[in-house]
């Protein structure tokens, strides 16, 4: 999976560069089983969370492409990050794994996801980074789906379909989390949400961003809101500018002006890691410290990049919501993804 916030440190033992400035951390975390599925950790920010959630002493699913020697890889490097933190040998209740998925494809999704669900009967958090920068076109998959769209959208949705059934027996005491790290509280609305839902006719850079994050809001806040889902908390967050290797897939002349700008105002992704896992480790010892914008018991969570709490759009309405789960439920269905009350049925 390529990483829209993508780093490029080779362990993720880097994160471990400003370990003393993370705010939460206590022996009840660290000594409490926990599990958490990162997508998207094999570089960037969600290499950097993945191991921040190892340090904490969470047993991590590593999800993202595969290639030769990645899996042993990925693995030594949580083990170091558990270790490290803990500077003993690792609990033996802390398992760390790497599956391997092409977030591309949506039946690749289903078959990781199920993977998950059949080996894990308990889910503690799942953060969802995986993504891409890229001035292209609208650019089908194997499967028809713009290439965009379905790293920041349509996989992000279908892995949180299918793996409810393993977050919902989660015990944390705040609530078992799920999080997609996108643009929350930063996007605009997609005014056509409607008349090109899929961005098929209408095709744009700014639709497409609008579009994912406007998406995530609708469609999270609808999951959230489910009666079998009202124990986990559904977050959609920014991780704001970082200093990593995001925009790989641009042309050189916009890429070498955006490495420019990340070494002048970026953060590190182990920085942003330490804001994007603090309400999963409040969670893991007590009740979320976020605010929902409606300021009501239910519904989603918006994130700023500085872990406080952000907006909806104007555009987010009832309407709008059951327009974006119905175009979802049509896309992920062709996958064999079914949406039923936040259920999933393959």
């Amino acid at each position: 999976v390529k990483n829209h916030f993508a780093g490029s440190s080779d362990h993720f033992a880097d994160c471990f560069v400003s370990l003393s400035n993370y705010r939460i951390t206590t022996n009840e975390i660290m000594n409490t089983p926990k599990r958490a599925v990162v997508v998207g950790a094999t570089n960037g920010i969600g290499k950097a969370i993945s191991c921040r959630l190892a340090a904490d002493g969470f047993s991590v699913v590593a999800v993202g492409r595969n290639k030769e020697g990645r899996a042993d890889e990925i693995v030594k490097n949580l083990t170091e990050c558990s270790l490290a933190a803990k500077k003993s040998e690792q609990d033996a209740t802390t398992q760390h794994e790497f599956r391997p998925c092409d977030a591309f494809s949506l039946e690749q999704v289903k078959e990781c996801a199920a993977g998950i669900v059949r080996d894990h009967s308990k889910i503690d958090a799942l953060v969802m980074t995986q993504g891409m920068a890229t001035i292209q076109g609208f650019t089908p998959t194997s499967e028809g789906n713009d290439e965009k769209l379905t790293l920041h959208f349509w996989s992000r949705a279908a892995f949180a379909a299918l793996l409810l059934p393993s977050l919902r027996a989660s015990s944390m005491p705040g609530g078992p989390v799920v999080m997609t790290i996108l643009s929350g509280g930063v996007h605009s609305p997609y005014t056509k949400y409607k008349e090109d839902p899929e961005l098929r006719k209408k095709y744009s850079v700014k639709n497409a961003a609008d579009g994912a994050g406007f998406y995530s809001d609708l469609f999270f806040d609808k999951l959230a809101k489910q009666p079998s889902n009202q124990g986990i908390n559904f977050i959609h967050s920014a991780p704001g500018f970082v200093s990593s290797n995001w925009g790989t897939e641009m042309p050189f002349y916009l890429k070498a002006p955006v490495r420019f700008m990340q070494k002048l105002g970026g953060k590190s992704p182990s920085k942003c890691a330490s804001f994007m896992v603090e309400p999963i480790l409040q969670c893991a010892s007590g009740d979320i410290g976020l605010v929902r914008p409606s300021s009501t018991a239910q519904g989603l969570f918006i994130m700023n990049e500085d872990a406080t709490s952000g907006k909806l759009t104007k555009l987010h309405t009832e309407e709008a919501i059951e327009s974006v789960w119905d175009t979802a439920g049509k896309v992920l269905g062709k996958a064999g993804v079914s949406l039923d009350d936040g259920t999933c049925n393959n």
